[in-house]
């Protein structure tokens, strides 16, 4: 484990196990960002992400898209924006506790990066961060570890999805790089709360509040039905 984990564990186990009411709020935190962002990125509720199946019926769609489709990595040249957008996901915890989530969020992002390059997967890619998003708020959500070889299927599936999206080309370029620094950071912190869990005395509260949330954050990229039904293993994700 380096430094950056070992940190990034120890940050995690003072929010995860904190008594109850010091992280109460954490339940939906992503709401005000992503039903803007993600939902219109699959506005047709009929049609499962990323599998190209119609939900209920398991119909593929047409084979290679008509046109190259649009890349999912952010263009060389844009501003990062780490500081703001660590900050601004720790407004949705108590005054006392968002110097901490800032610090927590900027180190959970700094393991994405990380994790970006023991994978060997492209650097700035959209498509990683919302798989992280997806994997890490599965992981606590279930009390489960994903093996590398489902999270990259997982990004590979995610990628495929935006692709084929025509609303994601449409998002402003600050914008996919805010998506991208803010997804990571929370699918990190969320994956490494469940890492963390079973080390230290843990608030049963505390993990149905993160638990909850999880539940929310992916109800808010997938739908209800979908986040409900959610698995992912070496074949990826999948309902």
């Amino acid at each position: 484990m380096s430094r950056l984990q070992g940190a990034l564990l120890s940050v995690a186990l003072a929010c995860a196990f904190a008594p109850a009411p010091a992280v109460a709020q954490y339940v939906g935190t992503t709401a005000p960002l992503f039903p803007t962002l993600i939902v219109p990125l699959f506005p047709n509720a009929a049609t499962i992400p990323f599998t190209g199946a119609s939900a209920g019926h398991g119909q593929a769609r047409s084979a290679a898209p008509k046109a190259t489709p649009p890349g999912t990595r952010l263009p060389a040249g844009v501003v990062s924006q780490i500081d703001a957008n660590a900050a601004d996901l720790a407004t949705h915890f108590p005054p006392g506790l968002r110097g901490k989530m800032k610090a927590t969020f900027t180190q959970s992002f700094g393991a994405f990066k990380q994790f970006e390059r023991k994978l060997a997967l492209p650097d700035n890619d959209v498509a990683t961060a919302i798989a992280a998003y997806i994997a890490g708020n599965y992981m606590i959500l279930h009390g489960v570890e994903l093996p590398d070889a489902a999270f990259v299927k997982l990004v590979s599936q995610i990628r495929g999805g935006l692709q084929q999206s025509k609303g994601f080309p449409q998002i402003p370029v600050q914008t996919r790089r805010k998506m991208y620094e803010q997804t990571a950071m929370v699918g990190m912190f969320m994956a490494t709360a469940q890492m963390a869990r079973g080390t230290a005395t843990e608030n049963p509260a505390t993990i149905g509040n993160l638990q909850d949330s999880a539940r929310a954050n992916l109800a808010l990229v997938l739908g209800e039905p979908n986040a409900a039904t959610l698995r992912i293993d070496g074949e990826g994700m999948h309902f």
